[in-house]
């Protein structure tokens, strides 16, 4: 769910700026995302999903993730609390009459290698209102791959 990428994107974003805090960093390569969860209360079917993290976007993860953040909106509430390895954050996005978000979450930067989280969720779209409660696990699996006809 794209909505549980920007806001696991918005809190990494966030984090290293946090006062007096070092940086939490994560490896460079392939990341896999397990999500898993409800929505509407019944259980959904595990999305796995995969992206490269480059070695500059490790080097400095707020630059490279900002434009993740602008994906975010407009938003009224926006707290993220850093506390030691573990990120918690709330977000409220949108506008009811065309689309909003409620977002609360947290996530534990195991090491650099894995990352989980929870988040519970409120999108109201074109009327309808879904809820949603999921869990991610995100795991480093190696180098990227190289695209086809690039080296």
């Amino acid at each position: 769910m794209r909505i549980l990428r920007t806001a696991l994107c918005v809190a990494v974003v966030w984090l290293p700026t946090a006062p007096a805090r070092a940086a939490i960093e994560l490896d460079p390569g392939q990341w896999q995302d397990t999500e898993t969860g409800t929505e509407n209360g019944q259980p959904t079917k595990a999305q796995v999903t995969t992206e490269c993290m480059t070695p500059e976007d490790a080097k400095d993860p707020v630059k490279s993730l900002m434009a993740e953040r602008a994906q975010a909106g407009q938003c009224k509430t926006f707290d993220v609390k850093p506390n030691g390895n573990t990120v918690t954050y709330t977000m409220q996005c949108g506008d009811e009459k065309q689309m909003s978000f409620d977002i609360a979450g947290t996530i534990s930067f195991i090491d650099r290698k894995h990352y989980a989280g929870t988040l519970k969720s409120t999108v109201i779209f074109a009327g309808q209102k879904i809820t949603s409660d999921k869990k991610i696990e995100s795991k480093w699996l190696g180098p990227c791959k190289a695209e086809p006809g690039k080296k």
